[in-house]
């Protein structure tokens, strides 16, 4: 009598790979009628793997049309490393796959969008720095004020036009697009190349003086005050955990105790 997790095992191989992995001792009724329940099983399972793939990349699946983006699914699916993933993340890597079928540059471009919304929408919360967190900031509290990525930012380089099913942004032909979250509302941002070079640095940056003397760098003092501005309005950077730990430690100092 084979273990539990060696009978789960069989199961899940059978249901993967085919009849030829059939486990002949784990089922009760005869062969024939466990392989129809069984094909019934896989059958349901690989429609929800493709139906998880449509909800994931609903613009693509109009860029691609539908035979197409349903024959590129189904190859995609049957990968074996795709056939243990976890329905969450099984369409993680379709970018990737469809570059390497030698998909058009904006379809590619596509689907690495997609799921880069899919990640923010995904992410933590978090309270974005607006402009009037800092409006009033003396110069020295303002460059030493800790910084770090919103979680729910993403980056996507584009190698290609933009898809027409993303003719939200317009006539515009970005470096790269920018995806943040603010007030639950996500967001594309279209960037040149100097713009994503800064947003890039947020994440090494620390303080919001180390992001503008970045941002410096690539241009000049003016046109990185403007820079800066649209990623704050924007909602991509947040506070450092460090800056909220002393905030809320200089809030219980100042309560007085009844």
């Amino acid at each position: 009598m084979p273990s539990l997790a060696e009978g789960q095992a069989r199961f899940i191989a059978c249901l993967q790979k085919g009849p030829d992995h059939f486990p002949d001792d784990l089922f009760a009724e005869n062969r024939a009628r466990a392989l129809l329940g069984l094909k019934a099983h896989a059958n349901t399972i690989s429609h929800a793997r493709l139906v998880a793939l449509e909800q994931a990349y609903p613009k693509l699946h109009e860029h691609l049309g539908h035979e197409t983006f349903h024959a590129l699914s189904r190859e995609y699916v049957e990968q074996e490393h795709i056939l243990v993933c976890d329905i969450n993340g099984i369409a993680a890597d379709f970018a990737a796959f469809l570059a390497g079928r030698g998909c058009d540059a904006s379809a590619v471009d596509l689907a690495r969008i997609e799921w880069a919304w899919l990640e923010s929408y995904r992410s933590a919360e978090a309270e974005p720095v607006a402009l009037t967190d800092i409006a009033a900031l003396a110069e020295a509290e303002l460059l030493a004020l800790p910084v770090t990525p919103h979680p729910a930012l993403r980056l996507v380089s584009l190698t290609g036009p933009l898809s027409p099913h993303l003719s939200e942004l317009g006539e515009t032909e970005p470096h790269a697009l920018m995806i943040v979250r603010p007030e639950a509302r996500i967001l594309f941002h279209p960037l040149n190349e100097v713009e994503q070079e800064i947003a890039e640095k947020i994440s090494v940056s620390a303080t919001m003086g180390n992001l503008l003397h970045h941002a410096i760098e690539l241009g000049d003092e003016a046109t990185a005050m403007q820079h800066m501005i649209k990623l704050i309005q924007a909602g991509a950077l947040a506070q450092s955990q460090r800056q909220r730990d002393d905030e809320n430690d200089g809030k219980s100092e100042g309560r007085t105790e009844r």
